[in-house]
């Protein structure tokens, strides 16, 4: 079994793609298996993964229903011991990142720092984990490696959701599980700005989902203002 999967995601990523690919196969642990979901590209990105095929253990390019129908593709195909999604237009901070990491394993959830291109910024991620640190906060899926029996365990990512699947799987874990968490002391990621979940366009979906997930998880928020205020926003609209 290899140390790590490492899953890609993407759909008419153009030129974005061949820096997330660099940054993979330049790695210098070699232990991990590269699985990439590809969701029917007709812009050039299948040709530009047709450069990289022999380092691509699955390559799986049909139309999908969203980025977390896509990551579950990937998640079936998985078989390493972490499982970590560097989806198109990220990169690893470096060329040992999986090197570095490897000295970090047994918790079920080991999450590092992220570099925020868009103003060169390191994000930190916590030492612990509050009980309710995700009430007010986000984890970065970039630079999070889960182990994956944790998807065996307590399921794949909920569909349902179009933003915020990411930030109800972290939610999940480890508000309604016992699971053990470590804060990795590295750069993991490179972050680029973009996606639908920063888009402004999308503010509205975000707000929504983000109200569902704390309404479910964390029983404080239901009594908050800012839950009402939302409920008040979703009955309006």
């Amino acid at each position: 079994m290899k140390k790590f999967s490492i899953i890609t995601v993407c759909l008419n990523e153009g030129e974005a793609i061949r820096d997330t690919c660099e940054s993979i196969v330049t790695q210098t642990n070699r232990d991990f298996e590269w699985i990439v979901i590809d969701g029917g590209s007709t812009d050039g990105t299948p040709e530009i993964l047709r450069e990289y095929e022999d380092s691509i253990d699955c390559l799986i390019s049909e139309p999908d229903t969203g980025i977390y129908n896509a990551m579950n593709k990937g998640l079936r195909c998985a078989q390493g011991e972490y499982v970590i999604f560097m989806n198109a237009g990220d990169c690893f901070a470096g060329l040992d990142v999986l090197a570095r990491v490897s000295a970090f394993f047994g918790s079920d959830m080991l999450v590092g720092n992220l570099f925020l291109n868009e103003n060169g910024q390191v994000y930190k991620s916590p030492d612990h984990i509050s009980k309710n640190y995700l009430l007010q906060n986000m984890l970065p899926h970039q630079s999070a490696f889960f182990k994956r029996s944790l998807f065996d365990k307590f399921g794949h990512f909920d569909t349902s959701y179009h933003i915020a699947g990411d930030y109800e799987m972290f939610a999940r874990l480890l508000q309604s599980n016992e699971i053990s968490y470590r804060h990795i002391p590295e750069t993991i990621a490179v972050f680029e700005a973009g996606g639908i979940s920063a888009n402004v366009k999308h503010r509205s979906l975000r707000k929504q989902e983000n109200h569902r997930i704390r309404w479910r998880y964390f029983p404080a928020y239901r009594h908050s203002f800012k839950a009402l205020r939302q409920q008040l926003r979703n009955i309006f609209k």
